[in-house]
């Protein structure tokens, strides 16, 4: 799975109270700028739609804590159907590489379907997914919705986002939706994620900016939480507990 000529960055994660992440952005919004995608009100939301194959193989990757996995999602941005990303996101270690290709709505559809073709008209990785889609059963999962506010840097390519209001939920068909979903947070109340990537190095001014004193790395899986914490899983308890 891990391949070296793929271009792997470090991705460090901080779960953190939000008046603590706050007060980093704050320090950050100081001298770094805002992603131009966060346009006028700074942030941007994400829904991804996550796959795993006919033995939730992902899953339990990440549980065991396997050094070399990957995991498979499609993605839109503020709820637009305008731009669909398939993004296939490998990891070694701490280091993490993300392929990606924008499909069209046509084609999400045939994935949802479960009749996508092999083309030599797709996008490679299409082919390859489309090809994990007949061979080892991916499927949709899980839904992962939230708010980011990121910041960019040029030295060391660095980027830093804030992720907030992080939730899941089983309302599968509905990625293209604009509405709000079915959901679930997956978080404790108040707390949320930093993300920290870089390639080479993470420049010194930015480390001291984002660093409290208090903070501490974790490892920390947004489809992970999403698959033990699922919007349905929590309407089954709260059903069971009024009967």
């Amino acid at each position: 799975m891990f391949d070296e000529e793929k271009h792997y960055r470090h991705e460090y994660k901080y779960v953190e109270p939000e008046l603590r992440l706050k007060a980093a952005e704050l320090r950050l919004d100081s001298f770094m700028k805002k992603d131009s995608h966060a346009g006028d009100k700074g942030y941007y939301s994400i829904r991804s739609l996550y796959f795993d194959d006919y033995f939730d193989s992902f899953l339990n990757e990440n549980i065991d804590g396997v050094d070399e996995r990957e995991k498979w999602r499609i993605r839109i941005y503020d709820r637009s159907p305008d731009f669909i990303s398939l993004e296939r996101k490998s990891r070694k270690s701490d280091m993490i590489a993300k392929d990606s290709c924008a499909i069209d709505s046509g084609i999400f559809d045939s994935i949802m379907r479960k009749d996508a073709e092999v083309s030599d008209s797709n996008d490679p990785l299409l082919n390859v997914f489309i090809i994990g889609m007949r061979s080892k059963g991916l499927h949709p999962t899980v839904i992962v919705e939230y708010e980011r506010t990121p910041f960019a840097a040029h030295e060391g390519n660095t980027r830093i986002t804030f992720d907030r209001n992080i939730r899941s939920s089983s309302e599968l068909d509905a990625l293209l939706a604009d509405r709000e979903l079915a959901s679930r947070p997956v978080l404790a109340s108040g707390q949320n994620l930093l993300e920290v990537k870089f390639d080479a190095f993470l420049p010194d001014h930015i480390g001291h900016a984002i660093e409290s004193g208090h903070m501490h790395r974790e490892t920390f899986s947004k489809y992970y939480l999403a698959r033990k914490f699922p919007y349905s899983a929590m309407v089954r308890y709260t059903l069971a507990k009024t009967r």
